[in-house]
């Protein structure tokens, strides 16, 4: 004999793990969509236009106490292998000029 409706159970644990995962793929979603809509506004500014970006975005992350130098460095030092010997140095030393 079939079941009935009376024969299933709510399984929260599953309930909330199918939640939990839209969640994740509803964010990854909204990072991808940042991440382009940033590339799309960046790849648009020449230099000046870069480092005047990039001064505002340091003195905010400072004045909120959230700039933090040696974490850049740090992720710098983890994509080395990747990066031209003269892309790292000026990466390294753009940060070093923003402590």
């Amino acid at each position: 004999m079939g079941k009935n409706f009376s024969d299933f159970q709510f399984d929260q644990k599953q309930y909330a793990k199918q939640n939990e995962d839209k969640n994740v793929q509803r964010e990854q979603k909204i990072n991808e969509d940042e991440i382009k809509k940033s590339f799309d506004e960046f790849s648009k500014l020449n230099n000046n236009d870069l480092s005047a970006r990039l001064a505002q975005e340091v003195k905010k992350r400072k004045d909120e106490g959230s700039f933090d130098a040696d974490m850049l460095l740090s992720s710098v030092e983890s994509v080395r292998a990747f990066l031209p010997p003269e892309t790292y140095e000026n990466l390294r030393n753009l940060i070093e000029s923003l402590r």
